[in-house]
């Protein structure tokens, strides 16, 4: 790690066979399960639902930043982020990540500028395909 760079946080996510929980940095296990589109129980959380729950939280947190480093007010922004899981047959998984960015007091321009900053700030934006415009 270069100098200039600091660790700033540390989380950690412990799954365990036959739990039917993750465990997330030391608080009570979130229920993880299969969905009902693919066999499983539909009960708990699958992969793909924490995943598009990261990539909103990630991608909001970094709007609101840098709307106020633009000067933008975040007040009624909003993220919305969408996972979709596909095979190429047999065990072969992939996955696409969008996410669309509502900021309602900014004009077309702001917005750009704003989303464009948020997608340097955010580490796990460069999942999305394509990325928010």
């Amino acid at each position: 790690m270069p100098p200039s760079e600091q660790d700033l946080y540390t989380a950690q996510a412990r799954s365990l066979h036959g739990t039917g929980r993750v465990d997330v940095s030391g608080r009570a296990g979130l229920p993880v399960g299969a969905p009902g589109e693919l066999g499983g129980s539909g009960h708990g959380y699958d992969p793909e639902q924490l995943y598009a729950a990261a990539l909103a939280t990630c991608l909001h947190q970094a709007v609101v930043i840098a709307a106020g480093e633009t000067g933008v007010d975040p007040a009624g922004s909003e993220v919305t982020a969408r996972v979709r899981l596909s095979t190429g047959g047999g065990q072969h998984y992939a996955f696409t990540a969008t996410a669309d960015v509502a900021l309602p007091s900014a004009d077309d321009a702001q917005r750009e500028r704003v989303i464009a900053q948020a997608l340097r700030i955010c580490p796990i934006s460069d999942q999305l395909d394509p990325p928010p415009a």
